[in-house]
């Protein structure tokens, strides 16, 4: 049975371990980790206050997301520069990718040490509210929720956030592809003990893997075209891969939005 209050704690741990990790030492693999739990905390904190009425929750939950507004925001910078520096490292052998590679390794230096910067401003507000939020849920203990009920949520949420989203359209694939992230990120709480909630959390993966590729690729290709020639091997290379994810992307939505 999905227990969101475990989840949030687990969550919790991890997010202040990632707040440490960052300030010691900015890798790919620690800021990851540090956008990504925010995003999860998000995301029971959103089925816990559809599960009960505690007002004192519900603002609490508020406050803590924008207190991680401008954290989230600068490991995202970070993350798609990494993201980017990775697809970058594939065409190493083609005329101009060698030159944005180092490009993107200078400006990925400068947004963590910003990262960093937010980090530090920040930290001791973040494991203040923490603190005080793991003490309401640890007030939950009965919150154990079905399977059934944890797929009720996820999707009464995720109804609104895709309602006359258009996959045909740039803008709104991109909501789609994060409307499914989030959508993942409830589901999964009971991915390892429903059946439903697994199978859920696999459709919500396959959307945003998919779109996700697409959108990566487009930002590249947004960084080459600004960076480079406008006959620059790479960004042609570049830009036929793109098309090609953009109809994957277009498809699996379109596919997703039907079911």
């Amino acid at each position: 049975m999905p227990q969101p209050v475990a989840a949030f704690l687990h969550h919790s741990l991890i997010l202040k371990t990632a707040l440490a990790d960052c300030l010691e030492d900015p890798n790919p693999k620690a800021v990851h980790k540090l956008r990504s739990t925010t995003r999860r905390l998000e995301a029971v904190l959103e089925v816990v206050n559809a599960s009960t009425d505690l007002p004192s929750l519900t603002k609490r939950s508020r406050g803590f997301k924008r207190l991680l507004h401008k954290i989230r925001r600068a490991a995202g910078d970070v993350r798609d520069l990494d993201v980017h520096r990775e697809l970058l490292s594939h065409y190493q052998s083609i005329v101009g990718a060698t030159e944005l590679y180092t490009n993107l390794k200078n400006k990925r230096k400068k947004k963590a040490k910003r990262l960093q910067q937010h980090i530090r401003a920040k930290e001791a507000e973040i494991r203040h509210t923490l603190e005080r939020l793991e003490i309401i849920f640890v007030g939950l203990p009965y919150l154990n929720l079905s399977g059934g009920r944890l797929i009720q949520i996820t999707r009464g949420w995720l109804a609104p956030a895709l309602r006359n989203l258009d996959p045909h359209h740039d803008e709104d694939l991109h909501s789609i592809r994060k409307a499914c992230k989030s959508a993942r990120y409830m589901a999964e709480i009971g991915s390892e003990t429903s059946e439903v909630a697994a199978k859920l959390t696999k459709r919500l993966n396959g959307v945003q893997q998919t779109t996700g590729a697409w959108h990566d690729c487009l930002l590249l290709l947004s960084r080459a075209q600004s960076s480079l020639p406008s006959e620059s091997p790479f960004t042609e290379r570049l830009y036929a891969k793109t098309r090609r994810l953009r109809q994957q992307a277009e498809s699996k939505a379109a596919h997703f939005l039907k079911a």
